[in-house]
């Protein structure tokens, strides 16, 4: 009596596990999603820093130019 006891003891202690297994896979898959969109938010990010940064510069330039222009 007690192994049997035992073993459903056994069956749901491996039921559990796997699904632990599934959960730490889903979970593992998620975060792996998660990275790559990460990596094409900072992606994203530079290109408009570089846009932003390059309008700084011709907004600041132009009326220097301009200036050299009108003399």
């Amino acid at each position: 009596m007690a192994a049997e006891a035992l073993d459903i003891r056994m069956a749901r202690l491996e039921g559990a596990s796997q699904q632990v297994d599934q959960r730490l896979a889903t979970i593992e898959a998620d975060i792996r999603d998660l990275r790559g969109e990460i990596r094409d938010l900072r992606g994203d990010m530079r290109q408009q820093f570089y846009w932003l940064v390059g309008l700084i510069v011709v907004t600041i330039l132009v009326p220097i130019a301009l200036q050299f222009l009108t003399l």
